[in-house]
């Protein structure tokens, strides 16, 4: 039985209240339309003032007030005075070799930084977003566990990478091709773990989904998790259409303990529980497990075959990732011969499995490497 989900609802007082808004200035990116309109009106404006402020900020991707023309210069300097929208700056932008995976620092107000990853490839233009600055959770393999956790993201900082991602690809499209949505696809997995800000990310996936915005439609957005188990029950529950990543990368409690500690609170049975009711809300779309392989940890024959025990009775994928190089770290990637015996075990039991060599390694873009770092 799952646990018990605890409904939250947003009334007038938790507008001001949440942590998008707790700035000096509230940031409007992180507003709902019907919390945009009950802050409107605390200022006597018309409800049409809601539509015409969110084709701005998320149609058209503007911060400034002064370049909202339609809004009258009384309102526009109100604006200014009472409220803000959070634009991240960026700071760096490395291209990997293909041309095909550019990765932005982005600087926060607070001077922290976070890495916002944009893809393509086969028609998809994905943005791979960060949900925290750092991350608390410390699993050895990757280099954001290693900076440790700073603080989480507003949904306002976590829907501008969406923004920044829309940008770039418009202008890739500058020489020609133009793109009614730049943006098809946005993955959570970035700095930090998703299900840890919860309400935020929540947030950010409904406002990436506003017609008259970014239009990215819930069954574009991927949430990767390392197991936070009872968010994923919520997840189920509020959005259930979202597709559900696990970053397994373990067939054993001791093993997964050793690589990431969150095990040791929700173990194997007990997240594997939680992919199984996500599984069966979510009729149209498979739960996918990330299984990062390490020489010698995790990529024998015996794991292989547990793995396949683990994940059978439930639809379900599973994407191989060759273990990306992190700093400071003993481990290894597997020879090309054992990752391939690896898959073919899988593969000859009826799984569905890739082997998914992650983009924009030679620019620290990939699974486990972002560290939001800026070359001096």
């Amino acid at each position: 039985m799952p646990p018990t989900v605890r409904e939250k609802s947003f009334d007038s007082a938790s507008v001001l209240a949440h942590p998008a808004v707790c700035a000096e200035k509230p940031d409007l990116k992180g507003f709902l339309p019907d919390e945009l309109r009950e802050f409107l009106a605390r200022f006597g404006k018309e409800k049409y003032r809601t539509n015409q402020l969110l084709r701005w900020i998320h149609g058209k991707g503007v911060a400034d007030f002064d370049q909202m023309t339609d809004l009258g210069k009384e309102f526009r300097s109100q604006l200014k005075a009472e409220a803000r929208v959070e634009y991240l700056a960026e700071r760096h932008r490395a291209v990997s070799r293909d041309g095909q995976t550019t990765k932005l620092v982005l600087g926060l107000s607070d001077g922290r930084k976070i890495e916002t990853v944009m893809m393509v490839d086969d028609g998809r233009r994905t943005v791979c977003v960060s949900s925290q600055a750092g991350c608390a959770l410390g699993c050895r393999f990757c280099a954001t566990g290693q900076i440790g956790f700073q603080r989480n993201l507003t949904a306002g900082e976590i829907l501008d990478q969406i923004h920044h991602g829309a940008r770039f690809f418009r202008a890739r499209g500058a020489s020609g091709e133009e793109f009614e949505h730049p943006v098809t696809n946005v993955v959570f997995m970035g700095m930090g773990e998703p299900l840890n800000n919860y309400e935020a990310v929540l947030r950010a996936v409904k406002l990436s989904g506003l017609e008259m915005g970014l239009a990215v439609s819930a069954t574009r957005v991927t949430i990767s998790t390392a197991g936070v188990v009872p968010m994923i029950y919520r997840l189920a529950s509020d959005l259930p259409k979202v597709g559900l990543a696990i970053s397994l990368n373990a067939t054993t409690d001791e093993v997964r303990n050793s690589l990431m500690p969150i095990n040791r609170k929700y173990p194997l049975k007990t997240l594997l529980d939680a992919a199984r009711h996500m599984a069966g809300v979510s009729l149209r779309r498979r739960v996918t497990f990330e299984y990062a392989l390490i020489e010698g940890t995790n990529d024998s024959d015996e794991d292989a075959r547990r793995l396949v025990e683990l994940v059978s009775g439930f639809p379900c994928k599973i994407n191989l990732i060759p273990f990306n190089p992190v700093p400071r770290q003993p481990f290894r990637r597997p020879s090309q011969e054992r990752i391939d015996h690896f898959h073919r075990i899988l593969w000859e039991r009826n799984l569905t499995v890739t082997v998914r060599w992650s983009k924009g390694d030679d620019i620290a873009a990939a699974c486990g490497q972002l560290q939001a770092s800026v070359p001096s």
